[in-house]
């Protein structure tokens, strides 16, 4: 029951004179009626009750009024804390459908360019291959044609140096031949009718003594040490070619000895009437002769 309705309920249970026994019942059970107030006192009675009564409606509508007012901003607060919670919900879902479409956005975006690289890369490989075999052409044509200049250049080469040396020998005496045989031939006895002999004068002593002297002094030699060299003369009686026979055991007077032998003159071999160029073994030492 609510507090409006128990406050009418006292009011007229309030209101409400006492009923009378019932009649014909003995004396002694009988209560004695009340007594009759006056007026003023039953007004003031009645006053005080309605008063009461009022205050006790007020105090019940307040606190009804209360209680639906709490009960109001409850429901208020659950309203609104539901409708944040659709909005929240509301914003989550949008976040959620915007990230969403961003990564769809993004993932095509990246499929676009991923598109675009291999394309790109595709197109960049087909110019570099097209590019090398370009390369590789021209350099085989390059090629082809160094190799064509070097066959006329070294065609050229071949036919000058041939008739370089047909001029060479159709220039140099018969004397040229017999030494160059001599050189392929190396050391060895060649007949002659007269042997060759050194032409021995002052400069060939001053020359001799120039040579050796130093070197003997610095080395600290003999006079009498030698070296024994195999000498190519020439039909002219220059010296052709000297090789080391037999050494003197020092490397300095073997080295000075060899530019002495190579600066002799001789009187060349003769066969018959005629000079030839022959091999010869000569000492080479301070007392030469």
């Amino acid at each position: 029951m609510s507090r409006r309705a128990l406050a009418a309920t006292l009011l007229i249970v309030a209101c409400r004179p006492y009923p009378e026994p019932p009649a014909g019942g003995p004396a002694a059970e009988r209560e004695p009626p009340p007594q009759r107030e006056t007026p003023s006192a039953t007004t003031d009675t009645v006053s005080t009750s309605v008063s009461a009564i009022i205050d006790s409606i007020r105090v019940a509508v307040r606190d009804s009024i209360q209680a639906a007012t709490r009960e109001a901003a409850r429901a208020a607060a659950r309203r609104d804390s539901i409708a944040a919670a659709a909005r929240a919900d509301s914003i989550a879902a949008a976040v959620r459908d915007s990230i969403r479409a961003a990564t769809r956005r993004d993932s095509i975006a990246a499929a676009a360019r991923r598109d675009s690289l291999v394309a790109q890369a595709r197109r960049d490989s087909i110019a570099a291959a097209a590019l090398r075999d370009s390369l590789v052409a021209a350099a085989r044509a390059d090629s082809i044609a160094i190799a064509a200049r070097a066959d006329s250049i070294a065609a050229a080469r071949a036919d000058s140096i041939a008739a370089a040396l047909a001029a060479a020998r159709a220039a140099r005496p018969p004397e040229s031949d017999e030494v160059e045989e001599l050189l392929a031939l190396g050391p060895s006895y060649i007949p002659y009718d007269v042997s060759p002999r050194v032409e021995w004068d002052t400069d060939a002593q001053a020359m001799l003594t120039k040579t050796l002297l130093p070197v003997i002094r610095s080395e600290n030699l003999s006079a009498r040490t030698r070296a024994m060299f195999w000498v190519l003369v020439r039909p002219d009686g220059t010296v052709a070619k000297t090789i080391l026979q037999t050494s003197s055991g020092n490397v300095a007077f073997d080295r000075s000895a060899a530019q002495v032998a190579e600066q002799l003159r001789f009187r060349p071999a003769r066969r018959g009437d005629r000079a030839v160029a022959t091999w010869v073994i000569r000492d080479i030492s301070m007392i030469m002769q």
